[in-house]
Parts: structure tokens; sequence; C-alpha cells
């Protein structure tokens, strides 16, 4: 069953929002206040919907003012739209949940007291960037959605409720259905039987050609796909509760959090070389690593089905190790180390001996002959910092060869027997290269070069940030300071980190280059796990207090964030670079608890 049994409150206030605001015109969180009605939809599409706010504000300054001149109604019905909206998502925190939709709500001196807020404690699964970042837009298919639904004959909606094909067919008649995550997690929250625990169209997309094999011709909708997968993947995979977010099934479909629209993973694929460039501490060595290492396994199953795949475990493991190769580039790596060099051989004479890329392309060859069952499978070759080295030097004649898979091209001079030396690059070999903006901008980058690849920003991820950081806590085991007693701090953690972001891409003196990578922010549970040493489990905040940070962030911005940031600065006058420092740390550490 789709149902996530840990989050029974999530799909009970899933019923209420059925019950109350779909079957009738009620409220959410506000007793028996007439709040899903249609003048109030059309009042919040007016203005919100048609009146979008392109300003640099925030989202919730352009919204106040966009709902100044609306009813208190009106405002109730725009936090109850923000509440559907955040029922499913559990990479937003409760305290985020809880303290935006009590926001919209004070603005008409309004206070929530419900307990459908409990929902706000645990979601039902993962969201990613692109949820957050287009908010005003899944924002607006909720409304566009309660016009349509409300639309609909009174004495044909109880039969749509109990339909959940009907009820899509309806969800699918909405401007931007294709596109929206909502359209979803509305299904799914509705319909908890039919519909996977799934926010992501493209999740579903990835899903479904993962594992075609297992799907009736007949099969056309996607949703339907994705039924038969279940049934079938269940005959091979023990995991129980069955879930595709769960190993080993994630793993052969390979979805990330952040793949929604065209992502990175869809550019590997068709250009066979992308380079991932941004700020320092993104991770983009780390998603080069998983994502190569994903990348053939989706490949192993499709070559050789989900039974073999999930039967043959420990083979795949090791393919997705072995075929991953990575070279650390810096200023002495040269096109002899990596295409072919001058070497003194045993004799005494002068011989042409291969570079890494050459020896690589020949023992790709030689496991072909060894094991022709695996020949198509992808190797990935991930070159770190290639912002360190001189690119198109290093690849010499293999520079066209990348857009020229599988012919072979002469290189100069001749091995020992008189024979020119050639080379070609295999159609299965993908390339990953990394690059940081600070050391070199993608306007050095000449445009031969340029073509050849696809380029993918890596930023900062406030998400990842915060994922992170609880993988680390619960490997700490720190009772009784459970991630659920400081989840609260790292969410005001990650905002502080986009705040401080913000104010480095806004400054005259750094600019978005400098953007602060997540990883430098992870040693917050060190400096958290040394300060709770012997303090007792009875705060409810232990990284801040009303009046700011308490040690453990003071510490982080003075090991780590000052002196980096004090570098980036080091070209201004001494009195300009600590004033813009100190600007900065009020930023970071202005953050604070609301006093109660």
């Amino acid at each position: 069953m789709p149902i996530v049994e840990q989050a029974k409150a999530v799909y009970e206030a899933a019923n209420t929002f059925r019950i109350n605001c779909l079957e009738k015109d009620g409220s959410l969180f506000f007793g028996d206040a007439k709040v899903w009605t249609v003048a109030n939809l059309k009042t919040l599409k007016e203005h919100f919907n048609d009146k979008a706010d392109m300003s640099d504000a925030s989202f919730f300054d352009k919204l106040k003012k966009q709902l100044d001149p609306v009813s208190a109604d009106v405002v109730r019905l725009a936090a109850e739209v923000l509440a559907v909206y955040y029922l499913f998502s559990n990479s937003v925190t409760e305290r985020t949940k809880r303290r935006q939709v009590q926001l919209i709500a004070s603005w008409k001196d309004l206070k929530i007291e419900s307990p459908v807020l409990a929902a706000f404690a645990r979601g039902v699964g993962g969201t990613g960037q692109a949820y957050n970042q287009r908010r005003p837009e899944e924002l607006w298919f909720v409304i566009e959605f309660g016009l349509a639904w409300k639309s609909v004959e009174p004495q044909l909606q109880p039969a749509l409720l109990q339909d959940p094909d009907k009820f899509q067919k309806l969800l699918d008649t909405v401007d931007g259905a294709d596109r929206r995550m909502m359209r979803h997690i509305l299904l799914h929250l509705l319909f908890p039987n039919a519909y996977e625990p799934i926010g992501s169209g493209n999740h579903k997309r990835l899903l479904t050609d993962a594992f075609s094999e297992l799907v009736a011709d007949d099969a056309k909708d996607r949703d339907v796909r994705i039924r038969q997968i279940r049934g079938e993947l269940q005959k091979y995979v023990q995991v129980n509760p069955f879930s595709f977010y769960r190993s080993p099934v994630r793993m052969a479909w390979n979805p990330s959090e952040q793949d929604e629209g065209y992502a990175a993973t869809d550019a590997l694929h068709y250009k066979k070389q992308i380079i991932l460039y941004g700020p320092p501490g993104t991770g983009k060595t780390h998603w080069a690593k998983e994502r190569s290492g994903r990348l053939i396994r989706t490949a192993a199953l499709k070559l050789k089905g989900a039974k073999w795949y999930f039967e043959n475990e420990a083979t795949v493991a090791r393919l997705a190790t072995e075929r991953v190769h990575r070279v650390q580039l810096h200023p002495g790596y040269s096109y002899e180390d990596f295409i072919r060099g001058l070497h003194i051989g045993p004799g005494g004479q002068t011989e042409y001996r291969p570079g890494y890329l050459l020896a690589l392309v020949e023992n790709m060859a030689k496991e072909n002959k060894e094991a022709p069952e695996f020949s198509s499978l992808p190797h990935v070759l991930i070159l770190d910092e290639i912002n360190r080295t001189d690119l198109s030097r290093l690849l010499g004649e293999c520079f066209s060869l990348l857009e020229d898979r599988d012919t072979s091209i002469e290189l100069p001079g001749i091995d020992l027997h008189g024979k020119p030396m050639r080379i070609s690059l295999p159609s299965n070999l993908y390339v990953i290269g990394t690059m940081n903006l600070i050391d070199q901008s993608l306007e050095q980058v000449d445009f031969a070069l340029r073509r050849r690849f696809f380029w993918v920003p890596h930023r900062f991820d406030r998400d990842v940030l915060v994922s992170v950081c609880k993988a680390r806590w619960e490997e700490q085991d720190l009772k009784p300071h459970t991630w659920d007693r400081v989840a609260n701090d790292f969410d005001i953690l990650a905002e502080a980190a986009a705040d401080l972001n913000e104010a480095v891409r806004s400054s005259r003196h750094l600019g978005a280059a400098f953007e602060i990578g997540h990883t430098y922010f992870f040693d917050a549970v060190h400096f958290l796990e040394r300060d709770l040493d012997g303090v007792g489990g009875g705060r409810k905040f232990y990284m801040w207090n009303t009046k700011g940070a308490r040690d453990a962030v003071e510490n982080l911005w003075k090991f780590s964030l000052a002196p980096l940031l004090r570098e980036y600065l080091r070209g201004l006058e001494e009195r300009e670079r600590e004033a813009e420092l100190e600007r900065l740390e009020s930023v970071f550490l202005e953050h604070r608890i609301e006093a109660t």
C-alpha cells in the first residue's frame, strides 16, 4: 500500500480537506467558517494569480502586499492553500510550516489553533529545490484546481471523490497540470491507495522509463504503469513496507530531489559530457560520483532486466564502482599525462606511452573481450576541478572526438614498430567535469570547448544542508538529544545560511561566484555536539535564543565562515574589508527564535 504509515496525521488532514473544503465550502483550520467558497477563490485568484509580483522582494512581503485589500476570509483561504501545499513535504520542517501559515493569518489578526497543525510534524515524501523555488506556481495551481472543482455540479462531486481515475481526469484539465508537483501531491493525498507518494512528475518519468519492461503494452497512463511496476517488483524485491524510494529499488531507477524538469541526469544521457559549475563547497564531486554509479546501475537494469538485476545486486554494485574513474586535475597535469607522452624505454630509446585516457580506453576494450555481456554499460570519467588546468591542451586530439564517438584519429609520431598511434572514444564513455567559478569564469572557456559540453549549475542547497546534518546527527546517536529535538535549530541554520548567501550575492565586493556552499555549514553538527555534552534535553532550542546565535553557530562563523570570507575579501583595504565582514556576520548571526 502506498500509504506512508508514519504520516497518519497528514492523511487525516487530507481527509479533513476533502470533507470540509471540497465536499463543502468550509475550512481546514477555522471551524465553521466559510473559506473554500467560489467567491473567495476568485478573489484570491484575482489578487495573487492574476497580479504576479515580479519584484525582488521576498515571497511573503509580496504576498502581504497582494492580500492587503482582501477580506479576512480570503486571507484564511490563502493560509489554508499554503497548508495544503505543505502537507506532503518532509523537506520542510514543522517549525517553518507552522510559522509561515501563522504569518499569513496574522495579517488580519487571526490565530490558527487547530489539531490539523499536527500534520506538519511529519511529511510524506521529499520535494526538493524545485518545489520551493516554484512555490508561487504551485500555489496558483491549487487555487485554479479549487475553482475547477467548485465548477463541477454538486451532485456529481461525490462520485468523483470515490473514483481516482475520474478525479485525475478533472485535475488534468487544470492549466499547468503537466508541469506542477501539486498535481501529483493532491492525487496521493486524496487517493493514497491508488497513487504513489511521489511528488515529482520527472520522478514518475524516470521510474517508468527504468522499469518499462514490466509494463503491459496497453498501459498508456503513467500512474497506471507505476501500479503495474509495483506489482511486478514485489515479486523480486523483499522490501517491507515496499517503497520506490528504499534501497535497493531506489538505486535502480536513479532519482534525485533536484531532478525536476530537464535535469543534469538528462543532460548527461544525451550529451555524454557535462560540466558542473558553481561555488566551492556545493558538493559537485560528491554528486558526480554518486550519479555516475547510479547511471551504471540504471543501464544494468535496462540491459539485463529487473529479475537479473535484483538477483545479482553484488555484481551490480561492483560494476557501479569499478566503472567510475576520477582524475584530480591540477596545473602540473598535462597532455603527456592524459593522452600520451615520450618516455625513455628500457633500452634507452625514446618511446610514446599512453596517458591516463588512452590507458582507460585500452582497458575498456580489454574488459569488453573478457565480459562481452557488459560491453555496453557506461564507464564514467570524472575530471575534477577542470579549471585548474588548460583543458583544451589536456584533451588535445580528443577534443573533437567528444562529438565523434567510435571514430578514430591518428596521432602525430610513430611507435617502436614504425606504426602511427590511433585513438577513439567509445560511445559508452561519459565525462563529468567539475569547475569552481571562483578560480575561472565561464568567459575564459573557449567556445569550441564550451559547445562540446552541457553546462549544469550547482549551487547552495538548503535541503541538502539539512539532510546531511540530519544524517550526521543520527549517526552519533546523541540521546536524549534526538534529531527531533534539534531539527528546528538546523532549520534556522539553513535560513541563516540562505540569507548569508543572498547577502554575498548582492555584495558589490563579492557576487554569486562567492556563494558559500552547503558543505561549509556541516561542521555545525560537531560544534553543537560539543556544546551539548552534559546538557539535559529540556530546551526547545540549542543553537539560537531570542537574542541571536549561541556558541555552536558563533564557532561555525569564527572557524569556518569568517576565514573563508576574509580570504575572498583580501583585495580590499583593511577597513573596508572588516566593515563588509561585520555586515555579513550580522546577517548570519542575527537569526533568533521568537519570544514566547
